[in-house]
């Protein structure tokens, strides 16, 4: 009897160190980023980032309206206020995009609701799956920086305002589904010249809007109200064409 309980303990063990040892590797550059033969062109800004820690189970969690929402009205909070899966997404847009993997990408940025600003780096793989990144927020909140094994800082909490950290050559341009502005992406990306640094702010919230005070154009980019990943595909779809990445 003893024997077998050893045996389970020591199998609960090896899976424990199993999961452990995968969450260290959870976070890596991407596997691969082709030649780059063009400086960055282009930036994004994730805006009013629904992303917010909540004291469930005995514990500190970054909280999502999907697993949560049961707790989360128990303590009167609004599920709505906690959407990390709309900064996920819009990420993985970004990060899988053509124009990321030929280099073209200079930053991103994600400022979280009436919180911090940090900054992802493009060549970062971030984790697959929302609970795995969920736990990844929850660190970088704590600790305002994700490193690698080797040391090498892949996120970071940086200073405001975020126009401190953009190229003197940026256009920021500001993305809207309420914008009375309606601009075909293609022909607007297109008019813009090759010495500019884009910059586009889309909005990470199901409620708030993006905040304009820096943005020097705001448009809408389709009759169709859509998600912001939704939207962040059609500008990366539009910039593969005006690079001719193919």
């Amino acid at each position: 009897m003893d024997r077998r309980l050893g045996g389970k303990k020591r199998r609960r063990e090896e899976t424990l160190f199993a999961q452990r040892e995968q969450e260290q590797v959870r976070l890596t550059r991407q596997i691969s980023i082709k030649s780059v033969t063009r400086n960055p062109k282009v930036s994004f800004i994730l805006d009013n980032a629904a992303i917010k820690k909540a004291f469930i189970k005995k514990k500190w969690v970054v909280a999502n309206c999907y697993d949560d929402e049961a707790a989360l009205r128990r303590q009167n909070k609004n599920p709505q206020d906690y959407r990390s899966e709309i900064v996920h997404e819009t990420l993985k847009e970004i990060l899988d995009s053509r124009i990321n993997g030929h280099g073209l990408v200079g930053a991103i940025y994600v400022k979280i609701a009436n919180g911090v600003l940090f900054e992802v780096k493009p060549h970062v793989r971030i984790p697959r799956t929302l609970p795995r990144f969920n736990g990844l927020m929850l660190e970088l909140l704590e600790k305002s920086r994700i490193r690698t094994n080797e040391n090498e800082t892949l996120m970071r909490v940086v200073e405001e305002p975020v126009t401190r950290h953009l190229p003197a050559n940026s256009r920021i341009i500001g993305v809207s589904n309420t914008s009375h502005k309606l601009a075909d992406v293609n022909c607007y990306v297109n008019t813009a010249g090759d010495d500019m640094h884009l910059v586009f702010v889309v909005g990470a919230s199901a409620s708030q809007e993006i905040n304009q005070q820096y943005i020097d154009d705001i448009v809408s980019v389709t009759d169709y109200p859509l998600e912001p990943q939704a939207r962040t595909d059609l500008i990366c779809r539009a910039l593969e064409r005006k690079w001719k990445i193919f």
